[in-house]
C-alpha cells in the first residue's frame, strides 16, 4: 500500500487546523452544532488578484440570542474558520476565531450581520504584498438570504489587516460567497 504525501503545515496553523478538526467532529452532533459552512471568493479593490477557500464552524453554545425572536433580533456567534489565501502563485494558509451577529427577522429570509475576529497567516508575504505580521485581524459585513431551514447562501466582504500593530500593513479584502449548513 503507498501512502499519499502532503507538505507539511508550519507548526502554529497545522495545530490550530488539529484542534479545529478535533473540535468540530466532537460537535457534529445535532445537540452541539449550529453552523458550519464554505466561503469561495476573490480579492477587491487594489489588493485584487487574490482568491481565498474557508471553511468554517459556529457553535451553538456560543450564539446567544438578544431581543424578542418574534421581532428583528439579534443572533451573536463565535465562528473557527481555516483557509487557503493565494495570489499569483504563491499560497498561504489561514486559521482563525472571531465574534460577530446576525439581525435576524423569522418571517423574512435576508439576515445581515458584522464582525471581527484575530486571523493567524501562514506567510508574512503574498504575491508581492507584505503584511508585517503573522498575527491580523479580520472584519467584515455579510447579507445572507436563507433558502430552507437549514440552508442559506450569502455575500460577504471582509478586510484582512495587522491594524497597524506591524510594518508593513498591506492588509487585503476578499469578498466571498458562502453556503451555510445548520443543524
Amino acid at each position: 500500500m503507498r501512502l499519499i504525501a502532503f507538505p507539511p503545515l508550519p507548526r502554529p496553523l497545522g495545530g490550530f487546523l488539529t484542534l479545529l478538526l478535533m473540535v468540530s467532529a466532537g460537535a457534529l452532533s445535532p445537540v452541539a452544532a449550529d453552523e458550519i459552512g464554505v466561503r469561495i471568493g476573490a480579492g477587491t479593490g487594489t489588493g485584487g488578484g487574490f482568491n481565498s477557500q474557508e471553511i468554517y464552524w459556529r457553535p451553538a453554545a456560543l450564539a446567544p440570542r438578544l431581543g424578542d425572536p418574534r421581532r428583528w433580533h439579534v443572533t451573536a456567534y463565535t465562528e473557527f474558520n481555516a483557509g487557503r489565501v493565494s495570489r499569483s502563485d504563491d499560497t498561504m494558509y489561514t486559521g482563525g476565531a472571531g465574534v460577530g451577529g446576525w439581525l435576524i427577522h423569522p418571517r423574512w429570509p435576508v439576515s445581515f450581520g458584522i464582525g471581527t475576529g484575530p486571523t493567524y497567516i501562514s506567510q508574512r508575504s503574498l504575491g508581492g504584498r507584505e503584511f508585517g505580521s503573522h498575527w491580523q485581524f479580520t472584519s467584515h459585513a455579510a447579507v445572507r438570504l436563507r433558502l430552507a431551514d437549514q440552508l442559506s447562501v450569502g455575500y460577504r466582504i471582509q478586510h484582512t489587516s495587522n491594524g497597524g500593530l506591524a510594518s508593513p500593513n498591506d492588509g487585503y479584502d476578499i469578498q466571498a460567497l458562502e453556503i451555510r449548513l445548520s443543524f
